[in-house]
């Protein structure tokens, strides 16, 4: 392999290194329902950068068919967020929720899911239902 072509193959490489990565490790079926009161637990490990020490954890819902609002038309999905911690440590590993309604939000009518944001970054895993 030639000199330019092995320093071409590793700017990805150091592109990387500067944005910082976290890999969700909870894994579940896309539309899981999962019961309000029982524990939901978020795991993750930090893969590579330097993003600091935390990142702020949120909780997301929002409607799975949206409202059309026209003129546009122009779709309106009612979200809402809630922050859940505005400062987990990446080296945690794992944060455990007491699922429970935002805004009386159960059902099949709107999403939930976490966002993991730090330095810029967001970080959404799948959504998911909740449900009594």
């Amino acid at each position: 392999m030639t000199n330019s072509l092995m320093k071409l193959l590793a700017i990805p490489a150091l592109l990387l290194t500067g944005a910082g990565a976290v890999k969700i490790l909870t894994d579940y079926p896309y539309n899981s329902t999962f019961e309000v009161g029982s524990e939901f637990v978020l795991e993750w490990e930090k893969e590579i950068g330097d993003d600091g020490d935390a990142f702020k954890l949120t909780m997301n819902t929002f409607l799975v068919a949206p409202i059309i609002v026209e003129p546009g038309p122009s779709y309106d999905f009612n979200g809402s967020d809630i922050v859940l911690d505005d400062a987990v440590g990446f080296s945690d590993g794992s944060y455990t929720w007491v699922i429970e309604p935002v805004d009386g939000r159960t059902g099949y009518t709107y999403w939930y899911r976490f966002g993991l944001q730090y330095s810029g970054t967001y970080v959404y895993p799948k959504p998911f239902f909740i449900d009594y």
